[in-house]
């Protein structure tokens, strides 16, 4: 009983409509949407993504964390290893972030947000997906119950993912990166 009041209790209080939404958006309007859920949410942030490279959401992931907003971010090694990504500037902001660190790659582009609201589909959270790729997002507003499946699965993601193996990574990469700017010099 006491559980059910404060679901009901959370649900009131998130900044998403009452009534539940349905999307299906392409590419910038996409993107638009996503900066606004971000900075709608006052809770906390849950990405799985397969690439991030897209600066007007990583800008407004910094800028949700640096408000208070709890912000995870669980990215694909492979992806996170190029040139393009913007990981590095998710870890200077003090942002936690996980690398997929098993043998496949992690191909997910979920978010979820305030635990109410989450944006799924073949969007990935990169430059080319708003400015040259076709590609579509769905993005279920004030639905915790389909939310929740996908918090779950994020979760176990997370766990799965450890920070220790990710921290190992990272550090393997930094060091490359710094080889990478002494050769160049």
């Amino acid at each position: 009983m006491l559980k059910h009041f404060f679901l009901l209790l959370f649900i009131a209080s998130s900044p998403f409509p009452l009534h539940a939404e349905g999307l299906v958006l392409h590419e910038e309007d996409c993107e638009k949407k996503l900066v606004e859920l971000i900075e709608k949410s006052k809770n906390y942030i849950d990405v799985s993504v397969y690439s991030i490279n897209n600066k007007q959401l990583v800008d407004a992931l910094i800028a949700a964390h640096r408000r208070g907003v709890k912000v995870r971010v669980l990215t694909d090694k492979v992806q996170a290893a190029g040139k393009s990504s913007r990981i590095w500037d998710i870890i200077a902001a003090k942002i936690p972030l996980r690398v997929h660190t098993h043998k496949r790659i992690m191909h997910t582009k979920v978010a979820i947000y305030d635990g109410v609201s989450v944006s799924s589909g073949s969007f990935n959270w990169t430059e080319p997906a708003v400015h040259k790729n076709e590609e579509v997002c769905d993005i279920f507003i004030n639905e915790p119950q389909y939310t929740a499946q996908h918090q779950t699965l994020f979760n176990q993601r997370w766990a799965d993912n450890s920070q220790e193996k990710s921290d190992q990574w990272l550090a393997k990469k930094q060091r490359e990166r710094n080889a990478a700017a002494k050769t160049i010099r």
